[in-house]
């Protein structure tokens, strides 16, 4: 069966009428899967579901919407507060959270924190690649990095955090897990001395560990995310 591609769009889609994708979208239809007008591709949003349409023009990056394939629909999935780590590794660990189901991404600026931004335009072209591979409609959301204290004084009083730590006798990781829950990795060296009393200061966050191996920060993001979605999915 030949592969049929998937390109996200922010604009409504409406039966019939021209829509514009990207030119790096449509340079990839015509000149990587070698697509010409009058092929198939699919776009897809969260407003207006996903759709197979034709290519109306190469030059102008058009296609036509023909058919409604799947409606629009709630994803649900957690959150994740991630220390910043380096870029390379950082962007693994987007992507495949994102491909995994997370909903909310908040960059952390800890103790530890070796990197302070990070380059924002392309961490939203791998979420959205990675959402047009692993046939999400919804795209996460990304938020802009705050230092940790900032973050914890900013959460309501409900909000539950769940922080992965590196100790043996901490609570292991799939008892805590709940279906409204944000987790918090750390950098490279975890997470302070300070920073864990801090956390220790909120009711509403648990430590908790993984087991007796420690993980990289990608790791432990990765690992919970598939507990969660083999808790509630």
């Amino acid at each position: 069966m030949k592969h049929v591609p998937r390109f996200f769009i922010e604009n409504e889609i409406i039966f019939r009428e021209d829509t514009s994708i990207s030119p790096e979208q449509m340079f990839h239809a015509n000149k990587v899967l070698r697509l010409k007008e009058s092929d198939h591709v699919r776009i897809f949003n969260n407003i207006s579901g996903e759709w197979e349409c034709s290519i109306k023009s190469v030059k102008k990056n058009s296609v036509t919407p023909l058919k409604l394939l799947r409606e629009p629909r709630d994803e649900t999935g957690p959150s994740i507060a991630c220390a910043l780590i380096n870029p390379n590794k950082f962007s693994i660990m987007i992507e495949k959270i994102t491909e995994l189901g997370v909903q909310n991404i908040y960059p952390l600026i800890t103790d530890y924190t070796q990197y302070k931004t990070f380059n924002k335009q392309k961490v939203k072209q791998i979420i959205i690649q990675a959402c047009e591979q692993s046939r999400r409609l919804t795209v996460p959301k990304i938020y802009e990095p705050v230092k940790l204290k900032d973050f914890l004084g900013n959460l309501s009083e409900n909000q539950k955090i769940l922080v992965g730590v590196e100790k043996e006798n901490a609570t292991k990781m799939s008892h805590c897990i709940e279906k409204n829950i944000i987790f918090a990795v750390g950098p490279e060296g975890g997470f302070s001395d300070r920073e864990i009393e801090q956390f220790n200061s909120i009711p509403s966050v648990n430590l908790a560990c993984f087991g007796r191996n420690i993980l990289r920060s990608e790791t432990a993001a990765i690992a919970f995310i598939s507990l969660w979605v083999a808790k509630y999915l």
